[in-house]
């Protein structure tokens, strides 16, 4: 058993031998977390998907800015996974382009993609077709407020700036890889951990709620009773204009590692024409992605990590190439699972506003803007804190209080004492 390092550096099947799996899918998730470096195409600049092969990352003058939105253990972890990808046989072909990163305070917006080629890998074109694949992964929840902040509105609002983005992101992807009329275009796989996996849900629904409404538009125009299925295609070899012009189709799998719901259903023709095509994998500790239910069947895995700390995916363990499977969610993941849920729905709306703008306004009071930041200088963000804290009125308090009490957020592994020394100064 290991976990995704050991899995790149050690299994070296070909896609042919082994096809691309819900593992393969979170080492991608994975590598979105890095801050990529110039040498990267940009997102949306050239006509068709514009890409570099993996091995131009490894440039260690890079590597400081790739590597420091997380603590040293996770950053370490990435670089390790990076590098053994670059090596890997399984791997070493693939190709990164059209990076996405967007820090909107404005719009209380962080946002990241990336675009994986996966077509010069060993085995994929025998195994996908001749188009090959390509594999958009979403970075999930960095460490800074601002990452956290959106998190929070997600809880009220959908879409939020960044599930819009995700949406456009994918759109421009599958239009601009359709190929030559009479080619083949290649398939495309979506994924993300955390908040990286809920976009890639909400983008593949918007793709096939995009189809659906065009089919049901050429419908009416010629008088057709009978919308063709939204369904993912072996391949495109007989794509006719009609079809071309159609996306969900292309979207081969979706795939959501530990990532939360939305605070009301998607679209439900799009959601369901999608739902079978989506891989739900959480920890046995799970929080974050047990919250907002999605109605998405899911898949536990063990990790070697403890409580919270399990929603990072290096922890997550691996066998023989797939994820070692736990038998369900722990009985804590359960509780804290349904009592935030719980409050999400027995709150209103604008309180539940209220109520995550507050701890927003509360934490961002030291003036710094991750996480890393507040652990870092602790001892002068918590007085701050506790002041912002005590201006507020009581109801609010109580709220921010019970929020605090089951607050799912990994942040805290670098400043456990903070959440406890705000409550009190609640009471």
């Amino acid at each position: 058993m290991g976990n995704i390092v050991d899995y790149v550096r050690t299994d070296f099947r070909s896609f042919a031998e082994h096809p691309f799996t819900a593992v393969d899918s979170l080492v991608l998730s994975e590598l979105s977390y890095i801050r990529f470096p110039l040498v990267v195409p940009v997102f949306g600049v050239a006509k068709s998907v514009d890409t570099v092969p993996v091995g131009a990352l490894l440039r260690a003058e890079d590597f400081p800015s790739m590597f420091s939105s997380d603590s040293q253990q996770v950053n370490s972890a990435r670089l390790d996974l990076l590098v053994a990808v670059a090596e890997s046989p399984r791997f070493r072909g693939m190709r990164v382009g059209e990076y996405a990163q967007r820090d909107d305070q404005a719009r209380e917006q962080q946002f990241a993609a990336v675009t994986f080629d996966m077509g010069d890998c060993t085995g994929i074109r025998s195994t996908y077709g001749s188009g090959g694949l390509l594999y958009v992964a979403f970075r999930g929840t960095d460490g800074t407020l601002l990452g956290w902040k959106e998190d929070f509105n997600m809880a009220f609002r959908c879409p939020v700036p960044s599930q819009d983005a995700a949406a456009d992101y994918v759109t421009s992807i599958l239009g601009r890889s359709a190929g030559v009329p009479g080619g083949e275009a290649p398939g495309i796989m979506i994924g993300g951990h955390s908040k990286g996996g809920n976009m890639a849900v909400y983008a593949a629904v918007h793709a096939a709620d995009r189809d659906l409404r065009l089919m049901q538009r050429r419908a009416d125009e010629s008088g057709d009773t009978q919308l063709p299925a939204v369904t993912a295609t072996a391949n495109d070899s007989s794509r006719d204009e009609h079809t071309a012009s159609r996306y969900a189709v292309r979207i081969r799998h979706v795939f959501s590692h530990d990532g939360p719901g939305f605070p009301r259903r998607l679209q439900t023709a799009a959601f369901d024409a999608m739902a079978s095509r989506v891989s739900k994998t959480v920890p046995e500790s799970s929080v974050v992605g047990m919250l907002m239910d999605d109605h998405l069947p899911y898949h536990v895995v063990k990790a070697d990590a403890v409580g919270i700390m399990q929603h990072l995916g290096v922890s997550w363990q691996i066998q023989d190439g797939e994820f070692v499977t736990a038998p369900g969610l722990s009985a804590t993941a359960r509780f804290v699972g349904s009592t935030v849920n719980a409050w999400m729905l027995g709150i209103d709306p604008a309180d539940r506003k209220r109520v995550l703008d507050q701890l927003y306004v509360i934490f961002s009071a030291p003036g710094y803007r991750s996480f890393g930041e507040l652990a870092d200088n602790w001892t002068t963000a918590v007085p701050s804190i506790v002041a912002a804290t005590r201006q507020t009125d009581r109801d609010t308090r109580r709220l921010v209080a019970g929020v605090l009490a089951a607050l799912p957020a990994t942040a805290w592994r670098n400043l456990p004492q903070v959440p406890q020394l705000v409550i009190d100064s609640l009471r």
